[in-house]
């Protein structure tokens, strides 16, 4: 069997809602190769390198799948390339099935997703907030302690 790796990357200046259909659009389109989808998982807001189309931000996503046809794998390239649905993506031939675990990387991405999750609704202020506050106290006690 043949597996394949994709990871492609999304204009992070659109909404989540146009996150969710390019992936569920570009695994139709895998599926319609003849593929089979292992998973498929946001690995999330990155800076990217340079800027490309004008985005200096954008979100990563990763795809593992089982190759079907070949003629059909060629034609989803072109499309993918011609597509706007991203704004850079990359196919590669893997040696071995990859595992359906999620990588560390997403895993410590959900952590960081969770925390500011909770800032967001109030039950908790951001570490950033803190950090400054405590400097500030800081600041007044060394200005009163002079």
């Amino acid at each position: 069997m043949r597996y394949y790796e994709l990871i492609y990357i999304v204009s992070s200046n659109v909404e989540r809602k146009k996150n969710d259909q390019a992936m569920k659009e570009i695994g139709e389109k895998i599926q319609e190769t003849g593929s089979k989808i292992i998973n498929h998982i946001v690995w999330g807001k990155k800076k990217l390198a340079y800027p490309i189309k004008n985005n200096t931000y954008g979100t990563y996503i990763l795809a593992h799948y089982q190759g079907g046809d070949n003629d059909k794998l060629r034609e989803f390239d072109s499309w993918l390339k011609l597509s706007d649905l991203t704004i850079r993506h990359m196919i590669v031939k893997l040696d071995e099935k990859p595992d359906n675990e999620k990588p560390d990387i997403v895993e410590s991405l959900e952590g960081d997703k969770s925390e500011n999750d909770t800032a967001e609704k109030g039950e908790d202020k951001s570490p950033d907030e803190e950090s400054l506050k405590k400097e500030k106290n800081k600041d007044e006690e060394n200005k009163e302690a002079e």
